[in-house]
């Protein structure tokens, strides 16, 4: 399914604090160990929780859509064009500059990398959710 449910949003909503923690400690984590993975993936995350006090009353309140499509309409084909990227890359051949294989640090940042394209996903998926229920509600109680 396209769109989320509205438990859905109010779950991603209502644990903004953890997501955001969450992704900050996994956006830290590789810069304190040095271990490349988890930076893109932890940035997409906190981005995610960092999006959602803008739609903490995403029922009642009317004009959120509005901030709703300017945000999916922004980064909708920043997404779009990352995504493309790394399919790009995939599918590239797969060798290094020394010519041999493709190594650990290729694979570790291809994991990362399709791990934040799919939570970037997510964000564009409450977005457009948000954007749509919100209109629906908002307009209906208007025309009441």
């Amino acid at each position: 399914m396209l769109l989320l449910t509205e438990t859905q949003i109010d779950l991603i909503v209502h644990n903004r604090p953890v997501i955001m923690l969450g992704g900050l400690v996994i956006m830290v984590f590789p810069l304190v160990l040095g271990f490349g993975f988890g930076l893109l993936s932890g940035f997409m995350l906190f981005s995610l929780g960092s999006n959602c006090p803008f739609f903490r009353n995403w029922r009642s309140e009317p004009g959120v859509w509005m901030i709703a499509i300017l945000l999916a309409v922004t980064l909708g084909p920043c997404w779009a064009y990352f995504e493309y990227l790394h399919l790009q890359a995939i599918f590239a051949p797969a060798v290094n500059r020394a010519g041999g294989l493709v190594g650990w640090n290729r694979i570790r940042l291809s994991v990362d990398a399709g791990v934040a394209l799919l939570i970037f996903g997510e964000n564009i998926r409450l977005f457009v959710t948000v954007a749509i229920e919100n209109w629906k509600r908002t307009r209906r109680a208007a025309l009441h």
